[in-house]
């Protein structure tokens, strides 16, 4: 059995994902990072020493979760902290950063670094409300949204998506395999790429929309710290 759980990393949906880790005691917990950028999350130094694109959108994923009042990446950090308390083992499923952007950057058309690059600047500046528009729009028709994406930026698609979603997948059916129940912890773009790699085997799976809108409702109030010492 292998469940998924749809992430932002600007939404503060912290004490609903330790929530579900604790009450569904799975024997291992998965988490959308490499050990480069666990590490970089462990010590506070969000981007460590990766590529500048992934710098400056770091820096972009930080202005955007202050309007929300979380730090980014944090909820990776619940994660692990909430399968150490049950003592399931924790694995770091996604490839390492530094490889995905260089072949990102070698890889995109002038005509990709443009659009990219405009969006980077549309994200400095976005409001909290025009994130929210935004995931309005994805959370109504997520296939149309993700084909406009891809027909922008096809490179961005196959190799921060598709690529990296591939390698995900293969990892989690070793881990069930081993674990048989397993639960892992992703960004809600994942999902969908994820679920088709994943069709023929077990999979439960519970979109970001559904946790923003449980911890809306949820009067449960946690109190954590997180434990780092376990990541092997």
């Amino acid at each position: 059995m292998i469940t998924i759980l749809g992430v932002g990393h600007v939404f503060d949906i912290h004490e609903k994902l330790r929530h579900e880790i604790l009450n569904r005691r799975p024997k291992a917990v998965a988490v959308e990072l490499d050990r480069a950028r666990y590490e970089a999350l462990k010590s506070g130094d969000k981007s460590g020493e990766a590529p500048i694109l992934y710098r400056v959108m770091s820096l972009i994923q930080e202005k955007i979760a202050d309007e929300y009042g979380v730090d980014p990446g944090s909820e990776m950090l619940v994660a692990i902290s909430a399968a150490n308390e049950i003592g399931a083992t924790i694995a770091l499923i996604d490839l390492p950063a530094q490889v995905v952007f260089k072949k990102m950057m070698s890889s995109m058309s002038l005509k990709e670094k443009l659009y990219l690059m405009a969006g980077m600047i549309g994200g400095m500046f976005a409001s909290k409300d025009t994130i929210d528009r935004e995931m309005e729009r994805y959370e109504k028709n997520e296939d149309t949204y993700m084909a406009i994406v891809e027909k922008q930026m096809p490179t961005v698609t196959r190799v921060l998506l598709d690529e990296r979603n591939e390698h995900m997948a293969k990892e989690l059916v070793k881990l069930e395999e081993q674990f048989q129940n397993v639960l892992a912890v992703v960004g809600d773009g994942h999902i969908k790429g994820l679920a088709d790699e994943l069709e023929n085997r077990d999979v439960e799976i519970l979109r970001l929309k559904d946790m923003k809108r449980k911890e809306e409702h949820s009067e449960i109030s946690f109190s954590y710290s997180y434990k780092y010492d376990e990541v092997q």
